[in-house]
């Protein structure tokens, strides 16, 4: 036979650390599926120096192929115009500036000479042939060939 429950004080302090059990196995789930959540989705931490090199490396990138595509440009025109032999080649892929903001220099060569061609940057979309006027084509020794009329 059963005895039933002779001091009821005992039994609301059983009832009670039953619920701070429960209380503390279930909170203690939770804080440990979120603690896996945590790690599991988060993103790592953005380096900022990585970031700004990165950054840098592709605008520099982007600055040289510009640069490359005005001697291109350079280089057509004064094929174009017959100054310069349709077997020239450029010599260096980057120009040289110079004291006139938006002037460039060039330099294209052959198997016989050297030729020094600078351009104005016009506008900005340098792969419009118009945007990259010519200005002066020279040979290396500085006999001039070619010069716009102002």
């Amino acid at each position: 036979m059963s005895q039933p429950n002779a001091n009821p004080r005992a039994s609301a302090w059983l009832g009670a650390e039953w619920w701070a059990a429960l209380i503390v196995i279930v909170g203690g789930g939770i804080i440990a599926v979120a603690i896996m959540a945590y790690f599991t989705f988060r993103t790592p931490p953005e380096n900022p120096a990585i970031e700004q090199a990165a950054t840098r490396a592709i605008r520099n990138a982007i600055v040289a192929r510009a640069a490359e595509i005005v001697c291109q440009q350079a280089i057509t025109a004064a094929k174009a115009y017959g100054i310069v032999p349709n077997y020239a080649a450029l010599a260096s892929k980057l120009p040289t500036a110079t004291k006139v903001t938006g002037r460039y220099v060039c330099t294209s060569a052959t198997d016989v000479a050297r030729y020094n061609i600078a351009v104005d940057l016009v506008c900005r979309q340098i792969r419009d042939a118009r945007c990259v006027s010519l200005y002066t084509v020279s040979k290396a020794d500085g006999t001039l060939l070619y010069r716009r009329r102002s």
